[in-house]
Protein backbone atom coordinates (compact mmCIF):
# COMPACT_ATOMS: atom_id res chain seq x y z
CA UNK A 1 0.00 0.00 0.00
CA UNK A 2 1.74 3.18 -1.41
CA UNK A 3 1.97 5.55 2.28
CA UNK A 4 2.28 9.26 2.42
CA UNK A 5 5.92 10.21 2.49
CA UNK A 6 5.51 11.84 6.05
CA UNK A 7 4.24 8.18 7.21
CA UNK A 8 6.90 5.91 6.21
CA UNK A 9 9.14 6.13 8.80
CA UNK A 10 6.09 5.22 11.46
CA UNK A 11 5.18 2.54 8.74
CA UNK A 12 8.51 1.38 9.22
CA UNK A 13 8.48 0.96 12.92
CA UNK A 14 4.98 -0.63 12.37
CA UNK A 15 6.95 -3.74 10.12
CA UNK A 16 9.12 -3.83 13.39
CA UNK A 17 5.72 -3.59 15.80
CA UNK A 18 4.60 -6.62 13.64
CA UNK A 19 7.64 -8.56 13.71
CA UNK A 20 7.59 -8.16 17.65
CA UNK A 21 4.19 -9.64 17.96
CA UNK A 22 5.24 -12.59 15.90
CA UNK A 23 7.72 -13.35 18.09
CA UNK A 24 5.75 -12.85 21.36
CA UNK A 25 3.24 -15.40 19.72
CA UNK A 26 5.43 -18.30 18.48
CA UNK A 27 8.14 -17.84 21.94
CA UNK A 28 4.57 -18.38 23.52
CA UNK A 29 3.55 -21.05 21.24
CA UNK A 30 7.14 -22.75 22.00
CA UNK A 31 6.34 -23.44 25.12
CA UNK A 32 9.85 -22.93 26.39
CA UNK A 33 10.48 -21.07 29.83
CA UNK A 34 13.42 -19.45 29.30
CA UNK A 35 12.61 -18.29 25.86
CA UNK A 36 9.86 -16.67 27.29
CA UNK A 37 11.68 -15.15 30.43
CA UNK A 38 14.53 -14.20 27.49
CA UNK A 39 11.74 -12.25 24.95
CA UNK A 40 9.96 -10.36 28.35
CA UNK A 41 13.04 -9.16 29.21
CA UNK A 42 13.89 -7.86 25.60
CA UNK A 43 10.51 -6.33 25.66
CA UNK A 44 10.85 -4.14 28.75
CA UNK A 45 14.89 -3.26 28.23
CA UNK A 46 14.08 -2.09 24.92
CA UNK A 47 10.59 -0.84 25.58
CA UNK A 48 11.89 3.29 26.55
CA UNK A 49 14.33 3.10 23.74
CA UNK A 50 12.06 1.79 20.77
CA UNK A 51 8.04 1.36 21.68
CA UNK A 52 7.86 4.30 24.38
CA UNK A 53 9.46 6.86 21.25
CA UNK A 54 7.20 5.61 18.87
CA UNK A 55 4.15 5.65 20.81
CA UNK A 56 5.22 9.46 22.29
CA UNK A 57 6.15 10.43 18.61
CA UNK A 58 2.17 9.61 17.18
CA UNK A 59 0.90 10.98 20.18
CA UNK A 60 2.62 14.60 19.71
CA UNK A 61 2.39 13.79 16.46
CA UNK A 62 -1.22 12.37 15.13
CA UNK A 63 -3.21 11.72 18.69
CA UNK A 64 -2.41 15.55 19.52
CA UNK A 65 -4.51 16.73 16.35
CA UNK A 66 -6.94 13.68 16.41
CA UNK A 67 -8.09 14.84 19.89
CA UNK A 68 -9.10 18.20 18.50
CA UNK A 69 -11.26 16.67 15.47
CA UNK A 70 -14.69 15.09 15.32
CA UNK A 71 -16.46 11.22 13.81
CA UNK A 72 -14.29 8.53 13.66
CA UNK A 73 -10.59 9.62 13.31
CA UNK A 74 -11.33 10.89 16.90
CA UNK A 75 -12.66 8.11 18.52
CA UNK A 76 -9.89 5.81 16.79
CA UNK A 77 -7.34 7.76 18.28
CA UNK A 78 -8.52 7.92 21.52
CA UNK A 79 -8.62 4.35 21.59
CA UNK A 80 -5.42 3.43 20.16
CA UNK A 81 -4.46 5.95 23.10
CA UNK A 82 -5.59 3.76 25.55
CA UNK A 83 -3.67 1.01 23.70
CA UNK A 84 -0.24 2.47 24.02
CA UNK A 85 -1.36 3.25 27.65
CA UNK A 86 -2.02 -0.77 28.21
CA UNK A 87 1.09 -1.78 26.27
CA UNK A 88 3.04 0.34 28.38
CA UNK A 89 1.14 -1.23 31.78
CA UNK A 90 2.16 -4.66 30.42
CA UNK A 91 5.88 -3.77 30.04
CA UNK A 92 6.15 -2.34 33.41
CA UNK A 93 4.89 -5.67 34.26
CA UNK A 94 7.49 -7.65 32.38
CA UNK A 95 10.32 -5.23 33.56
CA UNK A 96 8.88 -6.76 36.89
CA UNK A 97 9.86 -10.10 35.90
CA UNK A 98 5.38 -10.75 34.93
CA UNK A 99 5.17 -12.21 31.78
CA UNK A 100 1.16 -13.42 31.93
CA UNK A 101 0.65 -10.24 29.81
CA UNK A 102 3.30 -11.76 26.78
CA UNK A 103 0.30 -13.48 24.99
CA UNK A 104 -2.25 -10.09 25.31
CA UNK A 105 0.85 -8.07 24.18
CA UNK A 106 1.65 -9.72 21.39
CA UNK A 107 -1.92 -10.04 19.81
CA UNK A 108 -2.54 -6.31 20.81
CA UNK A 109 0.33 -4.88 19.39
CA UNK A 110 -0.11 -7.04 15.83
CA UNK A 111 -3.91 -5.62 16.07
CA UNK A 112 -2.87 -2.52 17.13
CA UNK A 113 0.05 -2.15 14.46
CA UNK A 114 -2.84 -3.33 11.89
CA UNK A 115 -5.36 -0.76 12.84
CA UNK A 116 -3.11 2.40 12.07
CA UNK A 117 -1.86 1.07 9.44
CA UNK A 118 -5.09 0.01 7.42
CA UNK A 119 -8.00 2.47 9.52
CA UNK A 120 -5.78 5.41 11.08
CA UNK A 121 -3.51 6.22 8.48
CA UNK A 122 -5.39 6.49 5.25
CA UNK A 123 -7.77 9.12 7.57
CA UNK A 124 -5.00 10.83 8.39
CA UNK A 125 -3.62 11.45 4.78
CA UNK A 126 -7.51 12.35 4.17
CA UNK A 127 -7.93 14.62 6.60
CA UNK A 128 -4.40 16.40 7.70
CA UNK A 129 -3.43 19.47 5.95
CA UNK A 130 -0.10 19.46 4.34
CA UNK A 131 1.17 21.49 7.43
CA UNK A 132 0.42 18.42 10.27
CA UNK A 133 1.66 16.09 7.75
CA UNK A 134 5.11 17.57 7.79
CA UNK A 135 4.91 17.95 11.93
CA UNK A 136 4.85 14.21 11.84
CA UNK A 137 7.60 14.11 9.24
CA UNK A 138 9.08 16.78 11.93
CA UNK A 139 8.33 14.39 14.98
CA UNK A 140 9.04 11.03 13.55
Amino acid sequence: MKRAEQLTNLSREHHQSLRLAKRCLDTLDSGDPERIQALCREIAEDFDRTWERHFANEEAAIFSVTREMNGPIRSLGEQLVAEHDKMREMARRMKDGDCSSLREFGELLRDHTRLEERQLFPLVEARFSLEQMERIAELT
